[in-house]
């Protein structure tokens, strides 16, 4: 019995040593296990806040506080790259603006390398990797960070005295009246964010574009409508929006309309209830005629690896449940589609949405640069002929040519805005062909003065007052001493042009040959520095098809007068050819 007790007692001691052991051992290892995470987390604390891998993005003004706010998230996560915590910083830009420094087209002063960027629309990416720089810096994630469809807007007073919301509409709504747009009695302004900073506008000019087609009439219709609106700043806001309603109230009672984001418009109405915008989806017959989206895409713009690789985590992020969700409650659609629900006064979620089909990279490229021809300042030598050829009856009533032309060139003058530069040659005064031009008002701005009076007032009391003289016409050698004298001085940023006003009869046999004159004009045409001709004929006695050959080889155009009222729709024509490099036929 002493022995088994005895026995007993030390496999007791020993079982109570063996557990004292395991405790302490296991006190031992917990202490190691806290004080290595406790490193850790410093460690980690302190990569956070010492070197953190920082990743600049850039983004749209008008989604940056739905960014910001994922972007707070997405920096509390303690997200690592290259062993180091990711850091994202966000900074707002003008979409345009922002594409400019990534293609390398501009300069912003102060601003931090982008790594990443989310502009309003793909448009832009497509802009921006039209050029070299943007090529290779640009790198399309297929990313969408949200959604927001375009409207028709304008206030409900205008909706209710125009009716122009009683159907739904279409792109057609923005139309000249000429073109299917609504009837000139409406006064309808079409107030047009510019396309050169704004997706909307840009988005809005491809969806018109589409509308009209490819035809010469298609350019004219064109050019009258970017003549016709007025280009204003984007509707991406509240307080932008606010302007615009304003713009149609007490004094000015403007029946305007305009384009603006579905996430501005619900913005716009949670902040004015009691009087919320009209507003439509524009729809159309087919698919490529609906509502363009904004798309807000994510593109990395950087190759240096830990910027790249916080720039990727946050894109990873922006896809997740807790950033859809944000960019709903900013008013955006998530990158899938889904809207935040819709309060009930703006009466969207009842409309009928036709998504438009998106825009190719060469859509956006080519509308801009139409957008941005036609939009040029002109600057222009009007050539006019005195000769006695102008003395005849026009054979449409008791006027002649001159008094014909003095008319029409009265009417084109008033045309011209005060952005052109315009100057004055008189041909067939002289009797001497040594001297095919006399020179009557330099090349300048029509509103600057000239003497005591503006350039633009110079020129109307000179044409006001033409007279046919007793000269010689040689008018093959003052077109070429025209074009020379505009191909030497030539002005970028401008259209520059040849404008003639003829009767098209040479008066000596001594002028410069067609032939001669034809291929000295080729040699001269440069078309990445072009100066067009446009030649206006009046009466039938002239050799039309001659003066259509001399327009033709600078990329212009020719007409024939026989009716001053006609010179407006002949201006825009003429215009239009600007959309041409190497020129195109005239509608």
């Amino acid at each position: 019995m002493a022995q088994r007790a005895s026995g007993s007692g030390r496999r007791e001691r020993s079982r109570r040593v063996g557990v004292a052991k395991l405790v302490a051992i296991a006190v031992a290892v917990s202490a190691i296990c806290m004080i290595t995470l406790t490193a850790r987390a410093v460690i980690s604390r302190a990569s956070c806040s010492d070197s953190p891998v920082l990743a600049n993005i850039a983004v749209s003004y008008d989604i940056a506080p739905a960014v910001k706010t994922v972007a707070r998230a997405f920096n509390n996560q303690h997200v690592t790259a290259a062993g180091h915590c990711v850091q994202v910083q966000i900074t707002e830009g003008d979409s345009a603006a922002v594409a400019s420094q990534i293609d390398g087209q501009a300069t912003l002063r102060g601003l931090l390398a982008i790594d990443a960027w989310i502009p309003d629309s793909s448009l832009w990416v497509d802009v921006a990797r039209s050029y070299p720089l943007g090529a290779e810096n640009v790198q399309p994630t297929g990313k969408s960070v949200a959604r927001s469809p375009l409207m028709l807007v304008t206030t409900a007073a205008v909706a209710a005295r125009t009716g122009i919301f009683g159907t739904p509409p279409g792109w057609t709504l923005l139309l000249p009246p000429a073109y299917g747009g609504p009837p000139a009695s409406l006064r309808l302004s079409v107030d047009l964010p510019d396309p050169t900073d704004s997706a909307a506008g840009l988005a809005a000019l491809i969806e018109v574009s589409r509308r009209l087609g490819n035809s010469a009439t298609a350019r004219t219709a064109l050019t009258q409508f970017v003549f016709d609106v007025e280009a204003t700043e984007n509707f991406d806001s509240v307080a932008a929006l606010q302007q615009f309603v304003a713009s149609t109230q007490a004094p000015f009672f403007r029946q305007a309309v305009t384009v603006a984001s579905e996430q501005a418009v619900l913005a716009y109405d949670k902040a004015n209830p009691r009087a919320p915008l009209a507003a439509r989806y524009p729809a159309g017959p087919s698919s490529p005629l609906g509502s363009p989206e904004l798309d807000y895409p994510y593109v990395l713009t950087t190759s240096k690896s830990g910027p790249l690789q916080a720039a990727t985590e946050f894109g990873n992020y922006l896809q997740s449940s807790y950033a859809k969700s944000a960019v709903r409650y900013y008013g955006f659609r998530s990158a899938d589609g889904v809207p935040d629900v819709m309060p009930a006064f703006a009466g969207l979620s009842s409309q009928p949405l036709q998504l438009a089909s998106p825009a190719t990279a060469s859509e956006a490229a080519s509308n801009l640069q139409a957008w941005q021809k036609l939009g040029l300042g002109s600057r222009d030598l009007t050539l006019i002929d005195v000769s006695p050829s102008m003395n005849q009856p026009d054979g449409n009533g008791t006027q002649t040519l001159e008094q014909e032309l003095s008319q029409t060139a009265a009417r084109g003058l008033a045309l011209f805005p005060d952005s052109t530069r315009m100057g004055l040659w008189e041909l067939g005064a002289s009797r001497s062909v040594g001297a095919p031009y006399d020179q009557m008002v330099s090349i300048g701005p029509l509103p600057a003065d000239y003497g005591v009076i503006t350039r633009r007032t110079q020129l109307q009391e000179l044409i006001g007052t033409l007279t046919t003289g007793h000269g010689t016409l040689a008018l093959h050698a003052a077109i070429l001493a025209a074009y020379q004298e505009m191909t030497r001085t030539y002005a970028p940023n401008y259209a520059n042009a040849v404008l003639v006003l003829t009767a098209g009869v040479d008066g000596t046999h001594h002028d410069l040959p067609l032939s001669s004159l034809l291929g000295k004009l080729r040699a001269l045409y440069n078309p990445s520095k072009k100066v067009e001709i446009v030649i206006l004929m009046f009466g039938r006695r002239g050799d039309f098809a001659a003066l259509q050959q001399i327009a033709n080889a600078t990329g212009g155009a020719a007409y024939q007068i026989t009716n001053p009222a006609s010179v407006g729709k002949i201006f825009i024509e003429a215009v239009s050819q600007r959309m041409c490099d190497q020129g195109c036929a005239a509608p």
